[in-house]
């Protein structure tokens, strides 16, 4: 019975000394948040193009993409800027008792300045080119502004812990945990309804501003949580 009492005052002992070299050393946990507005300059568009029958006579999708080129040149885009992305075709009806197999393709095409969309829109109006829409709009830089964005959160995480125990008479120590607790790019308008009607752009996201075309701002926001060691 005595050995029994023995190894349990032991034990009881161990844990005693283990919870005092373990203890709990003060900290402070805070979140710095940061967000950025950029205007986007780079616009992505999907232009669909279909060979068609006029008078007898085919207008093939080279002829249509050479127009098309052409246009795109007087607005100052380069050539380069236009891509196809898809190509496929269709048995198309030409008359009562005629039917023809007409092509079909998918460019893409990026432009950096928002305001030759009107001159854009014109264009495929004139070359009969229809349901073309905007599908993006982003920066060229945009990574490196997140990053911006992301160290503007950490910068703001330690002036609030700085701020918050200067007001108690202490200082901020080393960080214990830092984490990346949310970012968000809000951008993803909806451009499915983006048309050329009637000379005017339609859409809630594109606007007409003393004849310019603006896009609304790409906001980008970050969270930053870390845990600071209390000196």
């Amino acid at each position: 019975m005595k050995r029994v009492l023995f190894i349990v005052l032991i034990f009881v002992s161990s844990i005693s000394f283990s919870q005092s070299n373990n203890e709990v050393k003060p900290f402070i946990e805070v979140t710095g948040v940061a967000e950025k507005e950029v205007i986007p300059n780079e616009i992505y568009l999907d232009v669909p193009v279909e060979e068609r029958i006029e008078k007898g006579k085919k207008i093939t999708i080279q002829e249509i993409e050479t127009e098309l080129k052409k246009g795109l040149q007087s607005c100052g885009i380069p050539e380069e800027n236009l891509s196809i992305s898809n190509l496929n075709s269709k048995l198309v009806k030409t008359g009562w008792w005629n039917k023809e197999i007409l092509a079909t393709a998918d460019y893409e095409l990026k432009i950096n300045d928002a305001n030759i969309l009107k001159d854009l829109f014109e264009i495929f109006e004139r070359l009969k080119i229809k349901n073309a829409r905007i599908t993006k709009a982003s920066h060229d830089k945009i990574e490196k502004i997140r990053k911006e964005v992301r160290i503007s959160a950490i910068k703001a995480a330690k002036e609030k812990a700085d701020y918050l125990l200067n007001a108690i008479g202490e200082n901020t120590g080393k960080s214990l945990i830092v984490r990346d607790v949310g970012n968000q790019q809000i951008n993803n308008f909806s451009f499915a309804n983006v048309a050329y009607k009637q000379n005017k752009l339609m859409s809630r996201d594109v606007k007409m501003k003393q004849g310019n075309i603006q896009f609304q701002n790409i906001k980008i926001s970050s969270s930053i949580y870390v845990k600071f060691e209390i000196k």
